[in-house]
């Protein structure tokens, strides 16, 4: 049996996120921020796993790679501004919805 028939996507975690970014639009303490930036990330590292294992360093594989760069607590990248953190958080919900529906079953 290959091994691309044994691991399946769950979408729990990206739905998690999804509703995670898009909370951002209300006004929210410091704190919630850190702790986005820790799901997002952590939600990232968890699917370059799964395609990581299944051999797949397609778009997919490098776009979670930079997701998790961009939002990482350890080193955060600052912006700036609000707004650009808004689109990002936009762009990267479709990515969430796209992955999720594209990749069900790997």
């Amino acid at each position: 049996m290959e091994k691309s028939n044994q691991i399946q996507f769950n979408k729990l975690p990206a739905i998690f996120a999804c509703i995670l970014l898009l909370l951002t639009f209300l006004n929210w303490p410091y704190g919630f921020y850190t702790f986005l930036r820790i799901v997002v990330t952590g939600i990232s590292i968890y699917y370059v796993y799964c395609l990581f294992n299944i051999k797949k360093n397609d778009f997919w594989f490098w776009s979670l790679v930079i997701i998790a760069i961009l939002f990482n607590p350890l080193v955060p990248i600052y912006i700036g501004d609000k707004s650009i953190w808004g689109v990002i958080d936009v762009i990267v919900v479709i990515f969430f919805v796209f992955l999720i529906n594209r990749k069900r079953h790997v």
